[in-house]
């Protein structure tokens, strides 16, 4: 991941991070996940980085797949 890229996506939950890398993958997109979570008792967050070029097809991915909760 280089300089400038753009946050799309922040989870608490680890699973919720990789399901939406999955959808962006799957969508042709080159998504990176970053892993803020504590080693040992797993607290924190993750959160899913795009290049500036994909933020904007990113962010309508995840919009068009978002899922009440």
């Amino acid at each position: 991941m280089q300089d400038g890229w753009i946050m799309v996506y922040q989870a608490d939950e680890e699973y919720k991070g990789e399901i939406v890398k999955q959808l962006l993958e799957n969508n042709n997109l080159h998504p990176v996940l970053l892993d803020h979570k504590d080693d040992e008792f797993r607290i924190g967050s993750v959160e899913i980085y795009v290049s500036p070029l994909e933020a904007e097809a990113a962010q309508k991915v995840i919009a068009q797949n978002q899922t009440k909760e």
